[in-house]
């Protein structure tokens, strides 16, 4: 017998689920309960976000946006008195956070915005040609990507450190492994696009260290365990930690209730995302040459899409 929709939908542990997300200006936990038997999602705590100017650079406040997230779980958890089966992160792409050996932050974040990177594709693509960037990765050449960021680290000097995105670090920071989500990983354009992985060719040629690259993992893979102060919480003793669709985009594609091939997506914020969900990549010179990208998707699909100007030039227009 087939179960009713609305009973499929219940899952058999009806403790609430936490959705983070990180966005470029601001920050939300959201909690999934069960109320009278069906779901309820609540805003639970959202606060600014905003890169600030340190010595010259844009960075983002890392230590603001912990105790944020930590302030929403910490809300979340006094609400959920069934308890919290999980806590999941998503977030826009491309930062990254420099770790040293114990795991822990060097330094603040560098916002994708930053201009040092101006010169990091200028000096990559004498290292790699940008069509060839293309031919492996089937991604956008966009100067905000983490490669270019990346290899601007490598200009300045830095030492080669491990790195995480961000919502997979947030993930680390609360007890999970550090790995990079597969949707995620893709808008590094790092990642081969046929065969899925870190591309060596690219590591190569950018001078990064292939070792310091993080694990990949598919999307919904479950990181670990709620650890450390808030794992006291009794809502927080048993919670698990899982990467999501981490890329934002992807994460919000993945909550289309759409079914066929018929349909495109406008996904709008700070940049606006138009386009479609695809099966495979398409990558021919057509598509360079309007500079559409194929980024990962839920299931090994593909979002095939191009940025447009979103809200952050009305929010800039309304700023001045």
């Amino acid at each position: 017998m087939t179960p009713a929709p609305e009973m499929a939908l219940k899952p058999v542990d009806t403790r609430a689920l936490i959705a983070v997300d990180l966005g470029a200006e601001s920050c939300r936990v959201s909690m999934l309960r069960w109320i009278e038997g069906g779901p309820e999602i609540t805003l639970v705590h959202r606060f600014p976000n905003a890169p600030r100017e340190v010595e010259g650079s844009l960075k983002w406040d890392l230590t603001m946006i912990g105790a944020g997230l930590d302030e929403g779980l910490r809300r979340c958890a006094a609400i959920a008195k069934e308890g919290v089966r999980s806590i999941a992160v998503d977030g826009w792409a491309v930062d990254y956070v420099r770790l040293d050996v114990e795991g822990e932050p060097l330094d603040d974040p560098f916002c994708y915005r930053d201009e040092r990177t101006v010169e990091g594709e200028r000096a990559l693509y004498r290292k790699i040609n940008p069509k060839r960037l293309r031919e492996l990765t089937g991604v956008q050449l966009l100067r905000i990507n983490t490669l270019y960021q990346l290899y601007a680290d490598t200009l300045e000097g830095l030492p080669a450190r491990r790195w995480l995105n961000l919502p997979e670090y947030m993930l680390t920071r609360w007890g999970g492994a550090r790995v990079s989500e597969f949707t995620n990983a893709t808008h590094t354009q790092l990642v081969g696009l046929h065969d899925k992985q870190w591309c060596r060719e690219i590591f190569d040629a950018a001078q990064l260290d292939f070792s310091r690259a993080p694990k990949l993992v598919p999307s919904g893979t479950i990181v670990g365990k709620l650890t450390g102060a808030l794992a006291d919480l009794p809502a927080l003793r048993d919670t698990v930690l899982i990467a999501p669709a981490c890329h934002d985009t992807a994460s919000a594609i993945a909550g289309i209730p759409a079914e066929g091939d018929d349909w495109a997506y406008i996904s709008s914020g700070t940049w606006s995302l138009v386009g479609a969900l695809i099966e495979k990549p398409c990558n021919d010179e057509a598509v360079a040459g309007e500079n559409f990208t194929n980024l990962g998707a839920v299931g090994g699909q593909i979002c095939f899409h191009k940025n447009v100007n979103g809200m952050w030039l009305i929010k800039q227009c309304i700023d001045q």
